[in-house]
C-alpha cells in the first residue's frame, strides 16, 4: 500500500485521476471535520437543513486544494487544505446569506455597545456591564449571544482592511499559530489583534487558543475549563465581536 507521501509524489508527476480520487478519499475526514465545526455555530433552523449542502461545498474545497497543492512548498496538506475547505463552506454561506436580517441587527447592536461601553469605561465592559447597557438582564444577554453566535463565523462587514489595503479575515489571522504571530508582529493588523488578545482575560484568551489554535470543539473546551459548552460558545461569541469592535474603534 502506497504511503501519503509516495502517492503526493505519484499524482506531482502524473497528474492521474485514480490517484486524485485516492487522495480525495483520503482526505475527506478533514470535510466532515469542518462541516461539523462549521454547522455547531449556526442558527439551528440553518444546521438543519443546510449541513448537506455545507459538506458538498467543502468537499469541492478539498477538490480544489488537492489539485493546487505544490509538494514542493515547506507546507503540510493538512494546513493547505483546511483553509480552502473551510473557505469553500464559508463563502458559501455568505453567498446565501442565510443568517435573519434581526440577528444580524442585534449582532451589530452588541457590537456597538461594546464600542460605547469600552470607549466610557477605558477597560473591557463586563457582561453586567455590557446587559444594563442594551437594557437587557444578564441572563437575556446571554441568550442574545447564543442567537447570534453564527455571526461570528460570518463576517458582519466582509473583511478587514488594513491602512495599506491588504485584506484579512479574523480567521486569516486567528488561525495563525502563536509562534506566527510574533513572526509576522511587524503586520499592522496582526500586531493590533496580538494587542488585543493579550488584554483578554484567562478565560477568554484560553477559548481563543484552544479552538483556533488546538482546534478543540466547544465540548471539549468546556472539560478543560469545567463549563458547559454553551458558556463556552457564550463566550467566543462575545470576545470576537469584542475583537471585531476594537478594530472598528481604532481604524
Amino acid at each position: 500500500m502506497e504511503s501519503n507521501e509516495d502517492l503526493w509524489k505519484s499524482y506531482a508527476k502524473n497528474r492521474d485521476d485514480k490517484t486524485r480520487e485516492q487522495l480525495i478519499k483520503l482526505y475527506i475526514p478533514l470535510v466532515k471535520y469542518f462541516t461539523d465545526r462549521i454547522s455547531y455555530q449556526l442558527p439551528s433552523e440553518v444546521r438543519k437543513n443546510d449541513r448537506e449542502d455545507l459538506y458538498i461545498e467543502g468537499i469541492i474545497g478539498l477538490i480544489e486544494a488537492v489539485g493546487k497543492f505544490d509538494i514542493t512548498r515547506n507546507i503540510k496538506f493538512e494546513t493547505f487544505a483546511s483553509k480552502r475547505i473551510r473557505g469553500a463552506i464559508i463563502d458559501s454561506l455568505r453567498k446565501e446569506d442565510l443568517l435573519p436580517k434581526n440577528v444580524r441587527e442585534m449582532a451589530k447592536k452588541v457590537e456597538n455597545a461594546y464600542i460605547t461601553m469600552e470607549s466610557k469605561l477605558g477597560r473591557p465592559a463586563s457582561d453586567e456591564e455590557m446587559a444594563e447597557e442594551l437594557g437587557v438582564t444578564t441572563d437575556s444577554f446571554y441568550d442574545i449571544l447564543d442567537k447570534i453566535k453564527g455571526i461570528t463565523l460570518l463576517s458582519l462587514d466582509g473583511d478587514i482592511l488594513s491602512r495599506n489595503g491588504e485584506k484579512f479575515s479574523f480567521e486569516d489571522i486567528l488561525g495563525d499559530e502563536p509562534a506566527v504571530l510574533i513572526e509576522f508582529e511587524k503586520n499592522e493588523v496582526t500586531a493590533m489583534l496580538a494587542g488585543f488578545i493579550e488584554a483578554l482575560d484567562k478565560t477568554e484568551r484560553t477559548v481563543l487558543e484552544c479552538y483556533y489554535w488546538e482546534e478543540m470543539n466547544f465540548k471539549e473546551i468546556g472539560k478543560v475549563l469545567d463549563i458547559s459548552e454553551s458558556r463556552v460558545c457564550q463566550i467566543h461569541t462575545k470576545t470576537v465581536l469584542r475583537l471585531r469592535s476594537g478594530f472598528k474603534k481604532t481604524a
